[in-house]
């Protein structure tokens, strides 16, 4: 190790030692030493917050962004937070996790990223970055791992007293937003039901039959009412599922009728884009299981329609049913762009969006669908994946225990 480096070890150790158990004089002190890694131009602490990262302490470029929050599945850094990995981009011109405008503004062309652990989990990163391509070396990434440590100790040093503190506020914050999105999401629901319900009446001609313009501009409200109403329905579902378990109606469910009502009841959504909907079922050998109706019908129905969503005009959407093992598993198969490999990992987090495929499509959405349907197959006592299989498309797998028999009904929840 370079001389210049070492000396910079020992001037971080010495700002370290006397910022004492100051979480925030730690930061300042790793993020202000430059002469430990001297082709940085850059170097950010980013701390994780539920669902976003901030910027808790910063130097360089990115000096003026402390406090800067972003979606943890929005960056790099939000990548090594949820996998517990260090990574490294070598050029951000080409490296499609990153946010190239943002490294543009900070002048940011490559950087490797460190995850800081407390108490078994990551709870942030320690970021280095610089102006030229591929500046970092293996030799860097050791040394960052080293830099971590002070700030880990730093978590562990806080007073028990704070962190009980911290927890309640954090707590507080948390349900007064699950309050605030519920209360909204509750008014929202009424009057979006109103204006879905007298668009549609008038869209079949209970008011009156329609000049062609008039007809195409009730038509273009009809259906924003509509989605807006789907947005609101997947809050409003999130919220009772984040809340705890939901009450279930546990029953014999045949799959195969199950699914072709489903089927039949998403057949004009799938007309509306131009995608045929075909249905692989036994006829004369039910596949029960036990479940809740309601909620299965509702999973397979989230999944349909993304399925429809990301499939191309003309295009077909598979539904087959059939009994694996001691399984009975539902599988939908689309013919759209896949899912990215990149975004496997975070395919059923709450939010969660693949910016890969997302421009594909022009239906809004949450970003909830696949975490409720995962939630309620899994209480359920099923699965849901996404299947490895490599063709073109994406396929989801709902599977739930085969039932050999007939169950007896009065399963109750």
């Amino acid at each position: 190790m370079q001389d210049d480096r070492f000396r910079g070890l020992i001037a971080l150790q010495a700002g370290v030692r006397d910022a004492g158990a100051n979480l925030t004089a730690i930061m300042q002190a790793i993020v202000s030493e430059y002469s430990v890694m001297p082709q940085a131009n850059g170097i950010v602490v980013e701390l994780r917050d539920t669902d976003q990262v901030y910027y808790a302490a910063a130097s360089g470029t990115s000096e003026n962004l402390v406090g800067l929050r972003l979606p943890v599945n929005g960056s790099l850094s939000g990548l090594c937070i949820l996998s517990g990995r260090p990574l490294s981009c070598e050029d951000s011109e080409t490296d499609p996790r990153v946010n190239r405008a943002a490294c543009r503004r900070v002048n940011l062309r490559s950087m490797i990223v460190v995850p800081i652990p407390h108490a078994g989990e990551t709870v942030g990163v320690l970021k280095y970055y610089s102006a030229d391509p591929a500046a970092f070396t293996d030799e860097d990434m050791m040394l960052a791992h080293l830099l971590v440590g002070p700030i880990a100790v730093g978590f562990s040093s806080v007073a028990e007293s704070d962190a009980h503190r911290i927890t309640d506020e954090l707590r507080r914050l948390i349900e007064m937003k699950q309050d605030f999105v519920a209360r909204v999401t509750h008014e929202l629901r009424t009057p979006l039901t109103a204006i879905t319900g007298a668009l549609g009446l008038v869209t079949s001609g209970a008011g009156g039959i329609l000049p062609p313009q008039a007809e195409n501009i009730v038509g273009i409200a009809a259906r924003n009412a509509g989605r807006m109403k789907r947005l609101v329905d997947d809050l409003l579902t999130f919220e009772t599922v984040s809340a705890g378990p939901l009450e279930f109606d546990l029953q014999p469910v045949d799959v195969s009728s199950a699914l072709r009502e489903t089927v039949e009841d998403n057949q004009a959504y799938a007309s509306q884009h131009t995608v045929d909907i075909r249905l692989d079922a036994p006829d004369d050998d039910p596949l029960w299981v036990v479940a809740d109706a309601h909620r299965l019908t509702q999973c397979v129905t989230n999944l349909l329609s993304n399925a429809i969503k990301f499939s191309p005009q003309n295009a077909e959407v598979r539904v087959k049913v059939a009994e694996v093992g001691e399984e009975v598993r539902i599988e939908i198969s689309d013919q759209g762009p896949g899912v990215s490999p990149l975004f496997r990992d975070r395919l059923f987090q709450p939010f969660a969006q693949d910016s890969s495929v997302a421009p594909a499509i022009s239906t809004p959405s949450t970003g909830l669908g696949l975490a409720i349907t995962k939630s309620m197959i899994d209480q359920m006592g099923g699965s849901v994946s996404l299947s490895d299989i490599p063709e073109s498309g994406a396929t989801f797998v709902i599977a739930l225990p085969r039932q050999h028999r007939q169950p007896e009904l009065g399963l109750g929840s």
